[in-house]
């Protein structure tokens, strides 16, 4: 099952599935889960030996030998065939040189030369286009690739009559270990953009046709720029803008295929267009005798309106949710339109509600919820960043202004969100396939907590009759009772190259910045109390509080955070997956702790799977009871923590593949982490971060886990066991492999 070399269990499975079971129904899902043997043909040995042999000469092995050797077991009518292959000394690239490039500037050659594939040793004296490699064995896919940069780099610089033909790699065999390749380029003519013309198809009836055009000045100083043209049909709400700005190129600029894509991938990023073709058009000569290529761009565009019913599946967690694997199920409408002003903007106003149980508890529904978003989204940026759009070279960029109103019940705690308000406006830059940036330039957030019947003796009491410092009591009861208000200047930087729903293979990499509290702290000290500082500011309708809770708390504060997650694939069924997050949230001026639910908690699902949700931490201390009706072993993190540091590792192994339509995937892992109190924290000292300690401080769990994943949803469920738990040091495997914390998710952990 784990790769162990003649275990063939996927034969045993088809051949259970084939024999004793017969034709049933349960045969056909064992056969399915199988594979059956395969029949010795000497046809198909023959070709993959001569596959073999062909793969060891395109890699430079000349007189690489691929032998064949079938041995017949003792165990019934099977075989075992060995490929003994006697690879023997490589060829070597002796000397490489490009051939027809004399066109090129010489800064391009230098540039051509520096990211060439074919490391240079030594320049040849007389050409900088030839130099000879150091030590590069001779591969026919190398050379392939080379070609393929080649024609990038040179359709980037104006040749845009440079295809794979015009490239032809010839090797010369100088001595029997060594060759010297010769790239020829049949380089062509350079281009230069001349006039744009769009044609535009919609799918409105009876709307008259019309024409829009403009002359556009070239980008490069001293070049004549063309004419932007644009014929619509079917379409009256289409701004001829938006076809402006997503141009990534002027006329008489120099020709560059990557531009031309560039503005292919802007307009498809808008979301208006459903179809989009760019056809070049006949050269035209001018009197200078540069040559220009028009250039003819076919769009259709989509129905501006659409409503969307959906149903759906979640996990909640974070700081209001109150059980450990509590999953909901919901209903909701999402009414959009495409084209809201014709410049692309997309207006989306949706609705949902949901309920939710805690699986793991078996207590019935314990928290609905009802939220209400409208967002407007640019494919451009705007204003302040709007220059920034014009100047650079992004691959991708978008602005979005989201506008939320969440009402939720939360029955464990005894609390209801009689409003949580949120106000977002963030710029979103791709800066080429794998890298972006995410400025989220207003961040708003207003709530209201309000609390039921039974409230003080379930939750509170319970939490504060284990609390003796009085600082940290106050805190609590700040925590969950009175109304806040936060504001948030936060940027994201963010690499990824895995697949987020597969994490199979590839990384991903993020770190944010964040400042926040600040507009709070500038209107208390500055309008509503000049010259004072209250620590809160008036609140209005469902967020004004009462009694002696009237006004809104806001708390100023820094906070940063990295998180590293790594997909190496081991085989084609298994990959070792690992992560490291750090994160630390620092209050400033005036205030003693962060907002609550800037904090950092650990624990649950998707953090540290041998303790429950936000039942780990503030470093080894314990604030809360046996009793405790939120948790029923270690109790839950009520305070949070300002310092985080998480690491986990995972190994995925696919055990059977399109059983019931899904992979069954093995995985066992390992996770470490914990989260303290900053040093401005108040209160008593258990639980802050020390550098000589806090690796005492870290919880270790490992454990083991079933993924099943359909093409569409991976569910899964991990048994996991306390290795070391800070606040039983020295007591190894404490639990034993008594009662593990099971876990269960939606798709994978991280």
């Amino acid at each position: 099952m784990v790769g162990v070399p003649g275990f063939t269990w996927w034969r045993w499975l088809y051949q259970f599935g084939a024999g004793p079971l017969g034709e049933s129904a349960v045969g056909r899902v064992f056969m399915r889960a199988g594979e059956p043997p395969a029949v010795l043909e000497s046809t198909i040995l023959e070709s993959d030996t001569e596959q073999l042999r062909l793969f060891y000469q395109r890699e430079g092995f000349r007189q690489a030998t691929v032998t064949p050797v079938v041995t017949r077991l003792a165990l019934g009518k099977r075989v075992r065939v060995d490929f003994q292959i006697d690879e023997d000394a490589p060829t070597t690239i002796r000397r490489f040189k490009y051939h027809g490039l004399d066109e090129l500037r010489e800064s391009e050659k230098r540039e051509l030369w520096g990211e060439s594939l074919i490391p240079a040793q030594d320049m040849a004296v007389s050409d900088s286009l030839s130099w000879y490699p150091a030590d590069l064995r001779y591969s026919e896919p190398l050379l392939v690739e080379e070609r393929q940069r080649l024609i990038r780099f040179l359709r980037d610089r104006g040749f845009a009559d440079v295809y794979r033909d015009a490239i032809h790699a010839v090797v010369y065999p100088m001595y029997p270990d060594s060759f010297d390749v010769t790239m020829a380029v049949d380089l062509g003519s350079r281009y230069r953009f001349g006039n744009v013309h769009y044609q535009i198809e919609g799918p409105q009836q009876n709307v008259d046709a019309r024409q829009d055009t403009t002359f556009l000045d070239s980008s490069e100083p001293g070049q004549t720029g063309g004419t932007l043209s644009a014929d619509f049909t079917g379409e009256k709400r289409l701004e001829f803008d938006l076809l402006t700005q997503t141009l990534q190129f002027r006329p008489g600029d120099q020709f560059n295929q990557s531009r031309l894509l560039a503005t292919k991938r802007r307009l498809d990023a808008t979301g208006v267009f459903a179809f989009s073709d760019i056809e070049p058009a006949v050269p035209d000569t001018l009197e200078n005798g540069a040559i220009r290529l028009d250039h003819l761009i076919r769009l259709r565009t989509r129905v501006r309106h659409q409503v969307r019913f959906e149903t759906f599946m979640q996990q909640r967690n974070g700081a209001l949710a109150d059980s450990d694997n509590e999953l909901g199920m919901g209903l909701g409408v999402t009414y959009s339109n495409l084209n809201l002003f014709g410049g692309g903007e997309a207006l989306t106003i949706s609705s949902t509600g949901s309920i939710s149980a805690d699986i793991a508890g078996f207590g019935g529904f314990t928290s609905a919820q009802w939220e209400n978003r409208i967002g407007l989204s640019y494919p451009y940026l705007t204003f302040p960043l709007g220059r920034f759009d014009e100047l650079s070279s992004l691959y991708d960029a978008r602005s979005q202004i989201t506008l939320s109103m969440l009402a939720a019940r939360r029955d464990a705690l005894r609390l209801t969100l009689r409003g949580r308000g949120g106000a977002r406006y963030r710029f979103e830059l791709r800066h080429n396939e794998t890298r972006s940036s995410i400025i989220d330039l207003v961040d708003l957030s207003v709530s209201n907590p309000d609390t039921l019947d039974g409230f003080q003796e379930i939750f509170l009491d319970d939490i504060l009759t284990t609390v003796d410092d009085p600082v940290q009591q106050a805190q609590i009861i700040e925590d969950y009772t009175r109304p806040q208000f936060n504001n948030a200047l936060r940027y994201t930087l963010r690499s990824s190259t895995a697949d987020p729903f597969r994490r199979d293979e590839g990384h991903v990499r993020e770190a944010a910045l964040e400042v926040g509290g600040n507009l709070g702290r500038l209107l208390d000290g500055w309008v509503f109390s000049p010259g004072t500082i209250d620590g809160t500011i008036p609140g209005f309708g469902l967020f004004s509080g009462s009694g002696q809770n009237r006004g809104m708390i806001y708390r100023q504060y820094v906070r940063f955070s990295a998180e590293a997650r790594s997909y190496q694939p081991l085989t084609e069924r298994s990959t070792f997956a690992w992560k490291a997050l750090v994160g630390m949230a620092h209050p400033t001026g005036s205030s003693d702790v962060v907002p609550f639910d800037r904090r950092f908690y650990s624990g649950g699902a998707n953090s540290v799977r041998a303790w429950r949700l936000r039942e780990l931490g503030p470093g080894a201390a314990r604030f809360t009871s046996d009793t405790d009706s939120l948790v029923a072993s270690d109790g839950a993190n009520i305070l949070g923590g300002d310092i985080k540091i998480e690491a986990s590792a995972e190994l995925r192994i696919v055990v059977i593949r399109r059983l019931f339509e899904a992979d069954w995937i093995f995985t066992l892992f390992a996770d470490a982490g914990n989260v303290w109190l900053g040093p401005r924290n108040p209160g008593t000292d258990d639980g802050r971060f020390r550098f000589n300690s806090f690796v005492g401080d870290m919880g270790l769990g490992a454990g083991f886990g079933l993924r099943l994943g359909w093409e569409y949803l991976i569910v899964r469920l991990d048994a996991a066991y306390k290795v070391h738990d800070p606040r039983r040091r020295g007591d190894f495997l404490p639990d034993r492999f008594r009662d593990p914390v099971l876990q269960f998710g939606i798709g994978h952990t991280f």
